[in-house]
């Protein structure tokens, strides 16, 4: 397996996402929806620490990119 595997770059991207979806909600008062974005960026929290206890530079990276696009796609998305 790659350190630079799928999961760790699709785990970067949606945790990032999560967290401009839920920045969002909160700003726009959407009490249900923020809470529910807290909790699905809990767990991708959690499952990304797991992943990247293996402190390899290639998934710091993969998570890196990942989390670049997660955002961007967040932020042009609520344009």
């Amino acid at each position: 397996m790659s350190a630079f595997s799928f999961s760790r770059f699709l785990t970067g991207a949606l945790l990032d996402y999560v967290w401009t979806r839920c920045v969002e909600s909160v700003q726009q008062r959407r009490a249900a929806l923020a809470a529910h974005l807290a909790v699905v960026l809990y767990v991708c929290t959690l499952f990304s620490t797991v992943l990247i206890v293996e402190k390899c530079i290639p998934a710091v990276i993969a998570y890196g990119l990942g989390n670049w696009i997660g955002t961007y796609v967040g932020v042009r998305r609520s344009q």
